[in-house]
């Protein structure tokens, strides 16, 4: 797998996901039973995230995310993402993910 292909990748798609989206940020390695994943956090603006609107919001944000980038098929990877809001993340911060 060429790492910096993959990254190239996920820039690209991160570029057409609109405002909503501050920053997409991923690592690759394992999930609990060993297969091969991509984990992807995304950081979403505030000012988008409503309770009414926010099942459609992280499913066409991840729709977009997997139909560009085609984890599993082109990557051998399984998708996980999780959704953070940016007050959540300046309050509860993860230099790991920064």
């Amino acid at each position: 797998m060429n790492q910096a292909q993959l990254g190239d990748i996920i820039a690209e798609a991160a570029k057409q996901l609109g405002p909503e989206v501050v920053n997409v940020a991923y690592r690759l390695g394992s999930d609990s039973t060993g297969v091969p994943a991509l984990f992807l956090r995304i950081l979403l603006a505030d000012d988008y995230v409503q309770e009414e609107t926010i099942a459609d919001l992280t499913g066409r944000i991840a729709g977009t995310l997997f139909d560009i980038i085609r984890p599993i098929e082109n990557w051998g990877l399984r998708p996980y993402i999780n959704f953070w809001s940016k007050s959540e993340q300046d309050r509860r911060r993860d230099p790991d993910w920064e």
